[in-house]
């Protein structure tokens, strides 16, 4: 019974279609008439000559130099990371500079006592703590972080990461951790339909992904003593540079 019904509308909505065409063939033909289509092709002629000198301005091979630049900024972050862990550490200048370290904050705050004790909260990740003295007492105290490049696939999301927050008061600079965050991504595939029929539809889902570091920098004036106390492991001196 269903599937007589079925064709039944099937039918009456194939005699429809065959009215409504010929209802409207007659209007169709004279709006596709020659005096409409040769401006239409023109048009579309115009817009195809207008994009070939764009076609040449666009970087070849873009799909590749995107791998190929990921490539590089990972790089760039694991020799940093490498060398923070063998006690090589580059001036906050030099850190700047390198690709793929991104500045997520920055805070100056007014010395409020002649010494200074860094309070590092549990649960701050994994994070290198830099103190370098100023080559003057200016009665400012710098902080700055960084984080090293964090992909999802190719997607770069190191400037979505939050950084910590920081206070100062009665000489103790304190770095608190951001709250969790959670990062939500989608990934889609242009060739699904065909990995879907073959041996490769395992890979589908797959997404690599490359977690970096934080980085903290500390500029202090010169004469400001430092207590790290129990955090000499976590805290390193750097030395100052100098300006010619």
């Amino acid at each position: 019974m269903n599937a007589m019904i079925s064709l039944l509308l099937i039918f009456l909505i194939g005699i429809v279609i065959v009215f409504f065409l010929t209802a409207v063939r007659a209007k169709l033909f004279t709006l596709l008439s020659w005096k409409v289509t040769l401006p239409l092709a023109g048009l579309y002629l115009g817009i195809l000559m207008m994009l070939v000198p764009i076609l040449y301005m666009l970087p070849e091979n873009g799909l590749i130099k995107n791998n190929e630049t990921k490539n590089q900024v990972v790089a760039t972050s694991q020799n940093l990371i490498s060398d923070l862990y063998n006690k090589r550490v580059p001036s906050e200048r030099d850190l700047s500079k390198l690709e793929g370290i991104y500045k997520n904050s920055s805070n100056t705050f007014n010395a409020d006592s002649n010494h200074l004790f860094v309070n590092i909260q549990a649960n701050t990740g994994s994070r290198h703590v830099f103190i370098e003295r100023k080559a003057v007492d200016d009665g400012k105290i710098d902080v700055s972080s960084y984080a090293t490049a964090q992909y999802a696939g190719n997607v770069n999301f190191t400037k979505l990461i939050s950084p910590p927050t920081f206070t100062l008061q009665n000489g103790t600079l304190s770095l608190i951790p951001p709250g969790h965050q959670i990062l939500n991504f989608k990934q889609l595939n242009a060739d699904f339909t065909i990995n879907q029929f073959s041996n490769r539809n395992y890979a589908i889902h797959e997404m690599s992904t490359n977690f970096g570091e934080q980085i903290v920098y500390i500029r202090v004036p010169q004469s400001l003593v430092i207590n790290n106390g129990q955090y000499t492991d976590q805290i390193q001196m750097v030395d100052p540079v100098v300006e010619f």
